[in-house]
């Protein structure tokens, strides 16, 4: 027996892992479930992606003797909860 039933639609919702975060989802609706400090960790473990991502093209432009311009990144948004 599931220990978590979805709030929307009742059904009982399935625990999956993802990248080290235990996140309940209901197989129904889609809907998810991230428990105290799940959040805070994939947001970190993105904006470490996307850091390292800018590092690399960053190189890559650099090496290529092109202008380098940083792209505003789509996880700076998260900025406002930290």
């Amino acid at each position: 027996m599931p220990l978590l039933l979805c709030p929307q639609c009742g059904v009982g919702m399935r625990e999956v892992e993802r990248r080290g975060v235990q996140i309940d989802v209901c197989p129904q609706c889609g809907g998810v479930w991230l428990d105290r400090g799940e959040l805070e960790k994939l947001l970190t473990e993105a904006k470490e992606v996307e850091r390292a991502y800018e590092e690399e093209r960053e190189t890559y432009y650099r090496k290529e003797g092109k202008p380098y311009k940083k792209k505003k990144g789509f996880l700076e948004l998260f900025d406002l909860f930290d």
